[in-house]
């Protein structure tokens, strides 16, 4: 009979994440994460698998963590410009409240892997199409409402967004200045809307 987990899951997983946000993948020994996690070797092979089996399942709870609670504000039935407005905002503000320049996972992880690591590749790909789709919903929505002025096709767009997001956060990883990050969204956001919108 299998001995019971003796640790929270989501819980060990958090710290795996923030390990490998802070070191990258190639930089993180299974022995800091061992240290980090706060259990024993066999129970994060019994547990998670290897080393990349549990940077697949740190991938994955960032998703559903971070990213997730970045982006409820655009899930909204209601967003359109005013929370794309908001939340370029939040980015800069997060990228600046950032003390050890981590960056975003996502970006991180392309690249530091995706070159190499095709199934890792495939899996942030996922994560970013999602992203894709929320804000091609946003925009569909400021379409709508006479708030969109540009008249490109929205997943392209949206794409557009998605690239300039990638941007804002490796810029402020480099040069964290906050007038430059606030400047680099306004002229994302002025692509697409009216200055006089935003």
């Amino acid at each position: 009979m299998a001995r019971p987990k003796e640790f929270d899951q989501q819980n060990v997983l958090n710290k795996a994440m923030l390990t490998f946000w802070q070191q990258g993948y190639e930089g993180t020994s299974v022995r800091t994460l061992l240290e980090r996690m706060g259990i024993h070797r066999g129970s994060l092979y019994d547990t998670f698998g290897d080393k990349h089996s549990l940077f697949q399942a740190s991938l994955e709870h960032y998703d559903r963590t971070v990213i997730a609670h970045n982006f409820a504000p655009l899930e909204s039935p209601n967003a359109s410009r005013e929370a794309l407005v908001n939340f370029f905002i939040s980015v800069v503000d997060w990228s600046l409240q950032d003390g050890d320049r981590k960056g975003c996972l996502l970006v991180n992880t392309v690249a530091e892997l995706s070159a190499q690591d095709a199934e890792i590749a495939q899996q942030i790909a996922g994560y970013f199409q999602t992203i894709e789709q929320r804000f091609e919903r946003v925009l569909w929505r400021s379409r709508q409402k006479g708030e969109l002025t540009h008249p490109g096709d929205l997943r392209l767009l949206a794409q557009y967004l998605v690239m300039n997001l990638q941007g804002l956060r490796i810029t402020a990883k480099v040069q964290p200045n906050p007038h430059t990050l606030q400047q680099l969204a306004d002229v994302t956001l002025s692509t697409l809307f009216n200055r006089s919108n935003h």
